[in-house]
Parts: C-alpha cells; structure tokens; sequence
C-alpha cells in the first residue's frame, strides 16, 4: 500500500477521547499518488477548481508524485467534477477521496465531511463506483482507514440523499476512503467524480424565496454601477481619494446608473451620532447622486476589528448601523444600505451571521422597509454564498458578490497581496513568450501550478480566461435561483498595472459574462488603482469596454 498524505503532517490516530467539530466544507479534496516506483503523473487537469503537488510531502520527489485537487462544492446539490491525467508507468495509482484540512480551534480539528457518488473513469476502473455494495460496513474495493466508516442512516451518511441508487459514501481529512486504479503508461485516464458538502447535525437549511420579491425589484434598478473606491473607507486625513461633485456628473454622464459609497464607519462615530463635519462633506454627495438619478449603494468598509475578533466587536457593528440607520431613515428608497465590505478572518460564517442579524435587527428598527445588501463570508467570494443565512422573514436584501478572478491576472504588481514582483500576465492566455515565476514566489506552489498552466494550456483550459469567472457566475445564478435572493455584483476589475489592452479585455469579457447572466455590476473603481476615470486627463479610460 502506497503512504498516505497527512497535510501538515498530522498524523492523526484513532482514540477515546477525540474530539473534532462537525463543519460543512466548502470544497472536495482528494488525491492522486503514484508509487514510489512510478513517476510523476502528466497532465494533470481539472474541470473545476485546482491541481497542485503535494507540498506537504517530505521531500520533492514524494511532492512531484501526488497531486492534491480540490473543487467547489455546496450542501444543498451535487457538483461533478472531471479529472484527466496520463500515467508515466504500468501498474497502479492511488486514488484518496479525502476533505479539506482546518482547526475550529487550535488542536481540535474541523470534521468538514465530503459525500461521493457516481463516480465513473475512462482508462482505468473504479471499483464499486456507485457505492452500492458494501463489506465489513464500508464500500467495497474501498478502504477507510484511521477511524470506524458511519453507519448507514447515520450521520454524515443520513445528510444528503444519492445521486443515483441507494448508497453513497463520505470520507473527511481524517478518515479518507482509498482505492487502487489500475493504469498503463501513456493511456490518458479520465475520471468524472459527484460529491457535495455533508450538512452538520441539526442544520436547518434557509427558506427558499419566491423569485418576485422587494429585493428582485430594487435589484432591477440596478444595472452599471461604479465604486468610489480608496475614499472615505480610509482612515481621516490618510491616503483617500477626494470625491467631488464633478465626479458624480462624469459618472452620470458616462451612462452608470448607481454607485457604490465605501465608509469606514467606525472612524466617525461619537455621542451617538455620525461625526457632523464628516457628514458635511459626504452628504453633498450622495444627494447629488440621487438628484442625478443615480442609486446609491452606502457600506461599512474595512471594520478590520470585526473580522479579528468578532465577538468584542458584534455589538459596536449593531449599534453603528442603528445610528447610520436612524440617520438616514428619510432619505429616498434608493440609498440601499450594505452591511459589511468582504467578512473574512475570524468573521467567519457562523460568526457572520450572527453579525447580520443583530445588526439587520437593529437597521430595521428604524428603517423596515430599506433594501439592504450583504456580502457571503470568504471575501463576499461566490464560494461563500452556501455559507450565507439571512432571516428567512426579511424578502428584501440582496447578495452582493466580489470577482476579481483570474486573481493571478487582475492582481499582478499588487504589492497588498503580496504579487508586488509578478509582472507580464496578459489576458487571455497564454501569452505569446512564457512567463517566469518570480523567485521571491518560488514557494507558492499553487501560483507556480497555475504559471504553468496559464504558459501552456488552450482555450478555456488556460486558467487566464474567461472560464475564470463564468463559471462562478453560473455557480451565482443557481444559488440566486435556488434561494430566491437576487445577486448584485459589488466589486470586479482589474490593477491599473496590467498592459491596457490587456485589462481592457478583461473587463469588457466580465461584464458581457454579468449582463448575459442578468448581473448588475458596479467595477472597482472610479479613479483609484483601478480607475474606470482618468482624473489627471479629465476623461474615461475603459469606456469601451464597459458601454460597448
């Protein structure tokens, strides 16, 4: 038997007292191993999500021999996933379903458990791939090693009904389900996988909406929109942008129809109201907006406190937004509030919703019938939206989601993440002369995964494509459709550091992608580092792309 991958090496053995916190995860993981006596495995591409080696093997040559995959999935339909590569040996490679690695806290470890069901190949078989059959309590051709296989009708097992027939099987990080595929050197070996996210014991899944809602409507006044980033959601007398008057008519004038207004809120409170001398130079604003018939979308932005330590910051987050709230209760239905800028960190869902309803309570003590809109944990990413639970009884707050996808591409040369050396990505790939990976990123092992692919693959398999982001805004559409809350598309754009010609692409590419799926956008940003507006030469640098 072939070792397995242990991430962090974690060597996790079986006892009395465990303990582990059940958790929906949000993605699959699995693995392929080829044997000591093997080589490397070529190729190796996915039809959703990412292939990297395993970097937490012991030495290169183990790393270049496993492949770690991971895909999207969500708890509430099955995700397929299709996975090919071409062995460089006769014989076997091992094939580990598995889940992702992550701590509830530190020494107790995430119970994130992974249905699978249909599994099929080409190029080798699978044994027992619909999980029908079973011996000794847990799937047949499959072993399950480290902890007992769930009885049937137990949980995990009981969380998801099956694809097809009457079985499915679960494995997590620390009790994977392995078997052996038989395979030939050079024979290209297809392997198309179902899984979705096991709920946790007791989950009560949100109320499904009808789809004609208040919210649906205030959506549809949305259609353009354009960010007034790198402003007031700095801290006072800092590195923000000034916003004038003059602003709000060229982006009147340009054909958008609302903006979006980041606040860093908690830098302008005192004896229970906003900051008078704060309000005096961004209330003009939003009321030239609105007189200019623009929507206006008002957020808290960058409350950095909240999203490291939730639980001393919930409360001042709810009374912020009661007295934002009860300051602009009189104002007209078209200033929509925004309840937090991309939660991250220790904000994470669970805390996050917490967070959303006291603070939603509180907003609507004073405004019960104000459009409201908030963003899904993970950096309000597509990926967060099956993490997001809003009150089944409020019909009127909308989902706003962030794209910069491909990140590797729309970020280059951004030094706040850490890509301040990446440099020459153009779009879309490949590019015409491959591009080195920096050497201040040689560890990043998914970066370099993904410089690989983007100098070499075609068409929608080059990850620098469109495919980046169409399928996280099909993956929007369905969960809009599912749920019944409509989507808003609060940020995307692309760092003024990438070619012009380049970025132009891109963002003419993602809007076309927004509006055939009936998206309204609003691009990051106005005039900042990622400017729509050209402030020094007094015109638009992307018209074309977004009006064209």
């Amino acid at each position: 038997m072939i070792r397995r991958l242990l991430p962090l090496a974690l060597v996790l053995t079986a006892a009395a007292d465990e303990e582990f916190v059940p958790h929906t995860p949000a993605e699959a993981r699995l693995f392929l191993r080829a044997p000591a006596e093997g080589k490397p495995l070529k190729d190796v591409r996915v039809s959703i999500g990412e292939a990297s080696p395993g970097i937490y093997e012991n030495s290169p040559e183990k790393r270049e021999r496993l492949s770690d995959i991971r895909f999207p999935i969500r708890w509430w339909g099955w995700s397929e996933c299709s996975i090919s590569f071409i062995p460089a040996h006769d014989g076997v490679v091992e094939l580990d379903l598995n889940g992702p690695w992550a701590e509830a806290r530190p020494g107790i470890l995430r119970q994130q458990e992974v249905l699978w069901d249909d599994l099929s190949a080409t190029g080798t078989t699978i044994p027992n791939g619909d999980f029908e059959v079973t011996t000794g309590g847990k799937p047949a051709g499959w072993d399950s090693p480290w902890r007992p296989y769930p009885a049937t009708g137990k949980w995990p097992l009981s969380s998801g009904e099956p694809l097809s027939g009457k079985s499915l099987a679960a494995s997590w990080h620390g009790r994977p389900l392995v078997c052996q595929l038989p395979v030939k050197s050079g024979v290209t070996v297809t392997l198309k996988l179902h899984a979705r996210a096991a709920t946790v014991p007791g989950f009560k899944p949100p109320a499904r909406l009808p789809r004609d809602t208040p919210a649906h409507r205030a959506c549809a006044l949305l259609k353009r929109g354009v960010n007034l980033g790198n402003g007031w959601e700095a801290p006072p007398g800092s590195w923000g942008v000034k916003y004038t008057i003059e602003d709000i008519d060229h982006i009147a004038d340009e054909g958008f129809d609302h903006i979006r207004v980041p606040v860093a809120w908690h830098y302008h409170f005192g004896n229970d109201r906003i900051d008078p001398a704060f309000l005096a130079e961004l209330e003009p604003i939003l009321k030239h907006a609105l007189e200019r018939k623009l929507t206006v979308i008002l957020n808290w932005h960058h409350f950095e406190s909240l999203c490291k330590e939730p639980d001393k910051n919930l409360a001042a987050f709810a009374t912020g937004w009661e007295i934002v709230a009860r300051h602009f209760k009189d104002w007209p239905p078209r200033l929509y509030l925004e309840l937090l800028n991309e939660p991250n960190g220790a904000l994470d869902d669970e805390m996050l919703t917490r967070a959303h309803a006291q603070a939603i309570t509180a907003i609507r003590k004073s405004n019960p019938s104000r459009t409201l809109l908030v963003d899904p944990p993970q950096w309000a990413g597509v990926r967060g939206l099956d993490r997001l639970v809003l009150p089944d009884g409020d019909n009127n707050i909308i989902a706003s989601i962030h794209s910069y996808e491909p990140f590797q591409f729309t970020h280059q040369r951004a030094s706040w993440v850490g890509f301040q050396d990446l440099r020459g990505i153009s779009y879309p790939g490949p590019p015409p002369v491959p591009v080195s990976l920096p050497e201040t990123l040689r560890d990043n092992a998914g970066l370099a995964a993904w410089i690989e692919a983007y100098n070499t693959r075609k068409g929608s398999d080059n990850p620098c494509t469109a495919a980046a982001f169409e399928l996280l805004l099909d993956d929007a559409v369905a969960w809009s459709t599912y749920f019944g809350r409509p989507i808003h598309i609060g940020e995307f754009g692309c760092f003024k550091e990438a070619d012009p010609a380049s970025r132009e692409r891109y963002i003419r590419d993602f809007r076309i992608a927004a509006e055939h799926r009936h998206l309204p956008w609003t691009m990051w940003d106005w005039k900042a580092g990622f400017g729509y507006w050209d402030a020094d030469a007094g015109k638009p640098i992307l018209r074309p792309a977004l009006f064209r």
